[in-house]
C-alpha cells in the first residue's frame, strides 16, 4: 500500500515514509474538501493515529507540527459521519473492495465508535466464514465478538481450520506482537475441545499447529484439553514429522561438532578449529587436566567449556541475542514453551559431549566427576569460604544410569535448600531443614539482596536503547553507507570496527533510533559528523544486559554500578535476590520439570515422582544423568560464587 497511509507502531521502519504521505494528504485536504470514498475515509483514521501518537518527521519544527496536528482535529467527527452514512446493504460489497491492511482498520473503527448497528449478522458471518483472516481481525475486537457472539460461535464450530486461532491465541506470549484475539463468551471449555479434534481428524494438518495443541496450557477460564486429545495429537506429530522426512521437497538442516581430548604435551588447554565448511572441532588437553587441582577440575567447567561466563552467568540459557531472526519468525516463540532454537540445542548438546568425555578423562586420572563435585562441594567451600555444606549424596559409579538419576535428583533441591537455609538463619541446622516446606531450587535465595539487576519491563525505553545498540533486525543501523556490504551485525559491532561513520548518511527514519542514543549520552556526533561511543564501560554493561536478559550487579566496578543504579531509578531495571537469575530460573526449570513449560523435559517429575521412562531405556537415562550431574556442577559453582561476591560486599562495606 505504497500510495496510501498507513499506521502500524511508532518503530515500524516504514514510519518515515508513511509520515511524508501523510504531510501531503493533511494539505490536501486543509482547504476544507474532504474525501467520499471508504478507502479515503480510512486513511484520515492513519493520519489522525499518527498526529496523536507523536509522530513526526525529525525536519517538522514544532510550529509546524502543530499545525498539522491542528488541521486533523476535524478528522475524528468526520469518520464517524462518513461511516453513519454508510447503506448496510452495501457494506460488504465496500468492505471487498478494501486492501488487507485497511480490512483490518474497518474493524477498528466499528470497534472503536461502536458503530455495530450497520453491521447485518448475516454480512458478518458471511465475511467471516470466506476468509479467515477476516473473521481473525473480527476476532480482535471485543465489542463485536460480544455483539455477535451466538453468529461467530457457530462459525468457529463449523470451521475446524479455527483450531488455529485458538492454538495461537492460548499459546501467544503476553508480550507478543501478535493481536490479542477475543472468543464469544458462549464458546466452551467443550466447544474448544472439538474445534481442535475436528481439526485433528482432519485431512489438512500443519505439524506447526499440531504441536502447539501440546503446548496448550490448561486454565479453566480460558481451555482445557483432555489428555486423550493431546495423546492424538503426539501421535500425529510423529506421523507427520517421519512424512516430512520422506518427502522429497523438505529442506533439511544438518549441523555436527567434533570434541577431543588428547594427551600430548605442547598444547593450549583448549584449542578450537573450523573447517571449511564451518564445522568446529574442540580439542583439551589432558596434561592440563592432569596438573589442575580439584577446584580448577570443576571451574574447567567455565574456563574450558564455557558453559558459563567469567560473571558466573549461565551461557547455556537460550539467548534471543543468538537467535536468527529467520528462525524466529518461522519457528515463533510460545507462551508456555521454552524457546529452544538451534544455537540452544547446539550449545547444550556440545555441553553434554563435553561432560561425557571429561568424565572419560577423569577416570583414567583415578577421579570422577562426582568426587571432583563432592570435594569441591564440602571441603573447598568449608575450608575458604566457611561454608558448613553437608554430605553431598553421589551414587555409585558402578550403578545403573536410572539408579543414578533417582539418587542426584533430589540432591539438587537438597543442596539448594540448603544454601536457602544458610541465607536465612546463617547456618545449616538439619531439623530447620526437616521442619521447613520442601523447597524447588528455582526458589533458593541469594546472600544478596541486589544479586541481578534485570529488566523490569520489556516495553520500556532500555529496550529500545538495546535493540538500537545490539540489534541486528530493528532499524538497520548497521546498514548504511559505506559499509552496507560488509554485513555488520548490529550498530556497536560497526562502531568498534569502522571509523567515519557519518549520523548524515543515515535515512530519517533511521535517524529517531540514533537519537535516542544520542540523547542517553551513549553515542555522540563529534564535530565532523562521524558517530562514536562515548564510554565503553557503559556499553559493556548493556551488552551483558543484552545478552543475558540480567547482569550480575556486584561484579562490576564501582562506576559500572552506578550507571545500572541510575537506570534502576529510571525504572528500567528490577533487582533480584535469587541464586540463580530469571533466565536461569527458566532453563533449570525446562529441565526439571513442566511446571512452567509444557515442552520441558521434566526429569524432576520421572525420577522423583516414579514417571521415568522404561528402564530399558539406558540412552534416555545416560542423558537425563548427565543433564543432572551440569546441573548440579552449575548450582555449586552459583553457590561459589554467592560466597565470593557476599565476601567482596562486606569487604567493601568495611572500606566505606
Amino acid at each position: 500500500m505504497k500510495d496510501r497511509v498507513c499506521y502500524f507502531s511508532n518503530d515500524d521502519l516504514s514510519l518515515g515514509y508513511y509520515l511524508e504521505l501523510a504531510e501531503k494528504r493533511i494539505l490536501e485536504t486543509s482547504d476544507g474538501e474532504m474525501p467520499s470514498d471508504l478507502s479515503d475515509i480510512i486513511e484520515l483514521w492513519h493520519i489522525m493515529r499518527m498526529m496523536e501518537e507523536g509522530c513526526r518527521l525529525a525536519k517538522w519544527t514544532d510550529a509546524y507540527f502543530a499545525e498539522l496536528r491542528a488541521l486533523t482535529k476535524g478528522y475524528k467527527s468526520y469518520i464517524v459521519q462518513f461511516f453513519n452514512s454508510l447503506n448496510p446493504d452495501m457494506i460488504k460489497y465496500e468492505y471487498e473492495l478494501l486492501e488487507w491492511t485497511y480490512k483490518k482498520t474497518f474493524w477498528e473503527i466499528i470497534k472503536v465508535y461502536k458503530l455495530y448497528a450497520l453491521i447485518k449478522p448475516d454480512v458478518l458471518v458471511e465475511i467471516a466464514q470466506n476468509n479467515i483472516n477476516d473473521l481473525c481481525d473480527i476476532l480482535a475486537c471485543q465489542g463485536i465478538v460480544e455483539n455477535f457472539k451466538t453468529e461467530l460461535r457457530d462459525v468457529l464450530i463449523g470451521n475446524p481450520n479455527c483450531a488455529h486461532l485458538l492454538l495461537e491465541e492460548y499459546t501467544r506470549k503476553d508480550n507478543s506482537l501478535d493481536r490479542k484475539l477475543y472468543f464469544p463468551t458462549n464458546l466452551t471449555l467443550d466447544d474448544k475441545e472439538q474445534i481442535i479434534n475436528s481439526y485433528l481428524d482432519g485431512d489438512n494438518l500443519n505439524v506447526n499447529y499440531v504441536r502447539l495443541v501440546l503446548q496448550v496450557k490448561d486454565n479453566p477460564q480460558k481451555i482445557v484439553l483432555s489428555p486423550r486429545l493431546r495423546l492424538k495429537a503426539e501421535k500425529l506429530v510423529k506421523k507427520l514429522n517421519e512424512d516430512l522426512m520422506k518427502d522429497p521437497r523438505t529442506a533439511t538442516v544438518r549441523w555436527s561438532m567434533k570434541v577431543q581430548f588428547i594427551d600430548q604435551d605442547g598444547l593450549h588447554p583448549i584449542e578450537l578449529c573450523i573447517d571449511e565448511k564451518g564445522e568446529p572441532t574442540y580439542t583439551y588437553s589432558i596434561p592440563y587436566i592432569r596438573n589442575c587441582d580439584n577446584i580448577t577440575r570443576l571451574k574447567n567447567c567455565i574456563s574450558l567449556f564455557g558453559w558459563m561466563n567469567g560473571h558466573f552467568l549461565l551461557n547455556l540459557i537460550n539467548k534471543m541475542s543468538e537467535v536468527d531472526p529467520m528462525e524466529r519468525t518461522i519457528i515463533g516463540e510460545r507462551c508456555y514453551s521454552y524457546p529452544t532454537f538451534l544455537h540452544f540445542n547446539q550449545k547444550n548438546h556440545l555441553a553434554l559431549i563435553q561432560l561425557y568425555g571429561y568424565e572419560g578423562v577423569l577416570k583414567n586420572l583415578g577421579s570422577s566427576f562426582e568426587m571432583e563435585l563432592k570435594s569441591f562441594y564440602e571441603n573447598h567451600l568449608q575450608k575458604d569460604y566457611g561454608y558448613p555444606s553437608l554430605s553431598l549424596n553421589i551414587p555409585p559409579i558402578s550403578d545403573s544410569s536410572l539408579n543414578k538419576c533417582r539418587i542426584l535428583c533430589p540432591e539438587l533441591d537438597a543442596v539448594a535448600k540448603q544454601y536457602n537455609t544458610y541465607v536465612e538463619y546463617n547456618e545449616i541446622n538439619r531439623d530447620i531443614i526437616r521442619l521447613s516446606k520442601p523447597l524447588p531450587l528455582e526458589e533458593g535465595k541469594s546472600l544478596l539482596t541486589n544479586k541481578y539487576y534485570e529488566i523490569a519491563d520489556n516495553k520500556s525505553e532500555l529496550v529500545s536503547i538495546l535493540r538500537g545498540l545490539f540489534g541486528s533486525n530493528n532499524s538497520l543501523l548497521s546498514y548504511v553507507e559505506p559499509f552496507q556490504k560488509k554485513n555488520y551485525r548490529s550498530l556497536i559491532d560497526l562502531l568498534e570496527n569502522e571509523d567515519g561513520v557519518l549520523y548524515e548518511n543515515y535515512r530519517e527514519y533511521q535517524k529517531p533510533y540514533l537519537d535516542l542514543l544520542i540523547s542517553n549520552n551513549l553515542i555522540e556526533v563529534n564535530s565532523s559528523g562521524e558517530l562514536f561511543v562515548v564510554d565503553a564501560r557503559k556499553i559493556e554493561v548493556l551488552r551483558c544486559i543484552w545478552e543475558f536478559g540480567v547482569c550480575s550487579y556486584w561484579h562490576f566496578d564501582e562506576i559500572e554500578r552506578l550507571f545500572l543504579d541510575e537506570m534502576l531509578a529510571k525504572g528500567w531495571l528490577k533487582t533480584d535476590w535469587h541464586l540463580l537469575s530469571s533466565p536461569e530460573r527458566d532453563y533449570f526449570s525446562f529441565y526439571l520439570d513442566n511446571a512452567k513449560y509444557t515442552n520441558g523435559m521434566a526429569y524432576r517429575n520421572h525420577y522423583a515422582h516414579g514417571s521415568s521412562p522404561s528402564v530399558d531405556d539406558e540412552k534416555e537415562h545416560s542423558k537425563a544423568y548427565r543433564v543432572f550431574l551440569m546441573l548440579l556442577a552449575v548450582i555449586i559453582l552459583k553457590i561459589e560464587d554467592d560466597l565470593w561476591l557476599a565476601e567482596k560486599v562486606k569487604a567493601l562495606h568495611s572500606e566505606g
